[in-house]
């Protein structure tokens, strides 16, 4: 997943002179995960550049420069580290609201998530929920590379700001990989994937979570019928209905805690009774924070 959201930045800062790339160490090192290697390079320093460590002003500064024209894409290095910025995030996605539709302020932030071989509370937290909360902002999540460059792409050729979330697991995971779709290959948002048929159970997921449950099915041997959101703003509640329909019966699996987990939340924004399609009520085992575990809704 590094090389294609890489060759997806390569392309798009080629095609579209209002691409700028920043962040924490983004430029000669290329970013914590390397994403972003040989970019400056190609490019120069005033287009792919390093910032302070201070992720109020690295949000802060891609607002000025949306709302002048630019299409800013920082990076946050780990999710966590998106806290400190919360104010400018919450500036940048009321922008529209604020004016009265007069400015908007469109940018791609990406940042890495979630649990990966060790972590803690800085490094390993995924919460999307918190994104997906924030008005104005879409939020997109790939379990691929193919996935991630469609919807990275359309992010960037897009009018909104959008939440990038690349998957620690997934960046360089063989499961995620796949060939490269080309430079035209665009996703919509609000779009998700059925990535297994099957009739005996619904379940949902997203990101990291879409091979686990692919391998979880294959050891239970169970006629899953998985469906991958690819993005949690707007999330694709008609896909969801129609396979529950089907099945009668819903799992949700998520990286995130019990409480106020975007899984927790799915269910209960459906726009029908779950009770006439679902063969009994959901219910949510309780977890640890950490380590992170695969949360059942």
């Amino acid at each position: 997943m590094i090389t294609a959201i890489r060759r997806t930045l390569d392309h798009e800062l080629a095609a579209n002179p209002r691409v700028l790339v920043f962040g924490e160490d983004v430029g000669p090192k290329g970013g914590v995960h390397g994403v972003t290697l040989g970019l400056q390079e190609k490019y120069g320093e005033a287009r792919v550049f390093d910032t302070s460590l201070s992720e109020e002003g690295i949000i802060g500064r891609a607002v000025g420069m949306a709302i002048a024209g630019l299409m800013p894409v920082p990076e946050i290095q780990f999710r966590k580290y998106a806290d400190p910025a919360t104010e400018q995030i919450n500036d940048c996605g009321t922008m529209r609201w604020r004016t009265n539709n007069r400015f908007a302020a469109p940018m791609v932030v990406r940042m890495p998530v979630g649990f990966f071989k060790c972590g803690d509370p800085w490094h390993s937290q995924t919460n999307e929920v918190q994104f997906v909360h924030s008005p104005g902002w879409r939020v997109a999540c790939p379990s691929n590379a193919e996935d991630a460059v469609g919807l990275l792409r359309t992010a960037l050729r897009g009018n909104d700001p959008v939440m990038f979330l690349e998957h620690r697991n997934m960046l360089d995971a063989a499961s995620a990989r796949r060939p490269y779709p080309g430079d035209d290959f665009a996703l919509p948002f609000g779009l998700a994937k059925r990535v297994r048929e099957g009739g005996d159970i619904s379940v949902i997921t997203w990101g990291a979570m879409v091979e686990r449950c692919e391998a979880a099915a294959d050891e239970a041997a169970i006629a899953a019928d998985i469906i991958d959101l690819r993005t949690l703003a707007p999330w694709d509640a008609e896909t969801v209905l129609a396979s529950v329909r089907r099945t009668h019966r819903c799992l949700i699996v998520h990286e995130d805690i019990l409480t106020g987990g975007f899984g927790r939340r799915s269910p209960r924004a459906w726009p029908m009774k779950r009770s006439s399609i679902l063969t009994r009520p959901s219910r949510a085992s309780p977890c640890r924070t950490f380590p992170p575990r695969i949360i059942l809704s």
